[in-house]
């Protein structure tokens, strides 16, 4: 597998190549500068130079005064050595040449007249920029003459190439530069990183309430190092719940378990009647059941945050339902006299089961803690984001208001001693209520007051809202 490169190194390697870029983008920059330059100048001169002869041979008015005109011309290019220029009738008679000899050969017989832009032409080692023209004399009726001249352009051809051999071995060398200073740059500019990298490293299970602090770290990295702090926060709470689970979980097992043990090592002890028998085989069924049931909702549980559950939703009447609910906690209610009433109406779309489990876990938990002789109250609606409700309320003694954000978690109770008289009940069944309403992408809520507690559950009402056809979660084990 190919390590990756670090960043330093990456962050270094590009600021060294866009550096790199920009110089070699302002180097071509100067280099066509230079060659404009060049090339204006050499134009200047070339201008100039047959402007001057232009107007040497303007002034030739007889053949007489064509002897005189390579001396008049020789006066006019004293100090330039580098330039060859010849002078031609139309019928090939030279009336002046100067200039190397190769040079001037070239220019007699190959040189074409009156281009628009001067001609590059290389002898040797040497390049000569060339213009040639036809300059009227000032002889009347004469034809006009051939003036071609070339200028030699090596010393500024040999600066271009000293110049491209410097802008390269600069780039390299200036790159290096940037490269090595970018590394010693970005190393220190990520220093602070590195630091909170090596607060993180000595992070453990043991130490989730122990954040990265925060203070002094660079801005760019105060929304990383806020987030991940609320991530140890979200890990420790969760450490926290799951070990606070696994003492409540033992502790509820272990109750069951060490009364079937007892009970039998008390049977195996005696000798019983048959009676006896019986009745000690009762109480462990009683046992089994109540240990059956925690491993079953545990098992729920489990599949439901696991996701392995699917559920089959269809249009449900709630008012027949909870009808249906309270006839089978009638009798319950009854024997303590409370009155259990509801009004209104609503349809949810939702899985029929789960949410008989759900309203069921409500209404057991509602009637263990209502006073004997009071009511208990289901009210059904719809809510505002069309959405149906279900609140189930009891009178009674009030929760605490700092136990109604864990009420929902499992194995809580808020009796610290975990005992409410009702050996059934082992804290699971408000957790599967809410797992339940989180599968149909509903929400569920506590509101407890002055000697009244209310559940109130808001659930889908149409396929879109519920997500119909899509396998979530499902149907209890």
């Amino acid at each position: 597998m190919k390590t990756p490169i670090s960043l330093t190194a990456r962050l270094s390697l590009l600021f060294a190549g866009s550096a790199a870029c920009v110089l070699l983008f302002a180097g071509l920059l100067f280099e066509r500068a230079a060659n404009n330059r060049f090339l204006e100048h050499d134009l200047e001169e070339l201008d100039g130079k047959m402007a001057l002869i232009h107007e040497v041979l303007g002034k030739i008015t007889s053949v007489d005064a064509i002897a005189a005109l390579p001396t008049r011309l020789h006066d006019t290019m004293t100090g330039h050595p580098g330039i060859a220029i010849t002078v031609a009738t139309g019928d090939g008679r030279v009336l002046f040449t100067v200039g190397q000899s190769a040079v001037v050969t070239h220019l007699l017989q190959g040189t074409e007249i009156d281009k628009p832009q001067p001609v590059t032409w290389s002898l040797d080692k040497h390049s000569y920029r060339i213009v040639a023209n036809r300059v009227a004399l000032g002889i009347p009726a004469s034809q006009p003459a051939k003036v071609a001249i070339a200028f030699d352009i090596s010393g500024d051809q040999q600066f271009m190439v000293e110049f491209r051999e410097f802008l390269w071995f600069g780039m390299v060398l200036a790159a290096l530069a940037m490269g090595w200073l970018a590394w010693v740059a970005v190393r220190q500019g990520l220093s602070p990183l590195n630091k909170v990298s090596a607060m993180m490293v000595n992070i453990s299970a043991q130490r989730l309430d122990m954040p990265v602090p925060i203070e002094g770290v660079p801005r760019e990295l105060k929304e990383l190092v806020s987030s991940f702090n609320t991530m140890l926060a979200r890990l420790d709470d969760s450490f926290r719940r799951l070990s606070e689970f696994s003492s409540d979980i033992a502790h509820e097992l272990r109750t069951p378990i060490q009364n079937l043990l007892v009970q039998t090592e008390v049977t195996l002890t005696g000798e019983c009647d048959v009676i006896e028998y019986r009745t000690n085989l009762q109480s462990n069924l009683e046992e089994f059941g109540r240990l059956s049931r925690m491993i079953s909702d545990m098992l729920f549980l489990a599949k439901a945050d696991n996701r392995l559950l699917v559920l089959h939703r269809e249009s449900i009447d709630l008012h027949s339902e909870v009808t249906r609910l309270f006839e089978f906690y009638e009798a319950l209610a009854s024997e303590r006299g409370i009155k259990l009433t509801q009004r209104g109406a609503a349809t949810a779309y939702a899985d029929r089961l789960m949410l008989q489990r759900a309203i069921s876990n409500l209404l057991s938990n509602a009637i263990r803690f209502t006073p004997e002789g009071r009511a208990l109250e289901v009210t059904l609606g719809e809510t505002a984001d069309h959405q149906a409700m279900i609140a189930v309320a009891n009178q009674g003694t009030a929760i605490p208001a700092e136990h109604l954000p864990r009420i929902f978690d499992r194995l809580y109770r808020v009796d610290a001693s975990r005992q409410d008289g009702h050996n059934e009940n082992v804290g699971l069944g408000l957790a599967i209520t809410r797992s339940i309403v989180e599968m149909h992408k509903g929400t569920i809520s506590v509101e407890s007051g002055n000697e009244w507690t209310r559940f109130t559950i808001n659930l889908p009402t149409d396929r879109d809202g519920g997500s119909a056809g899509s396998p979530v979660i499902g149907l209890a084990a």
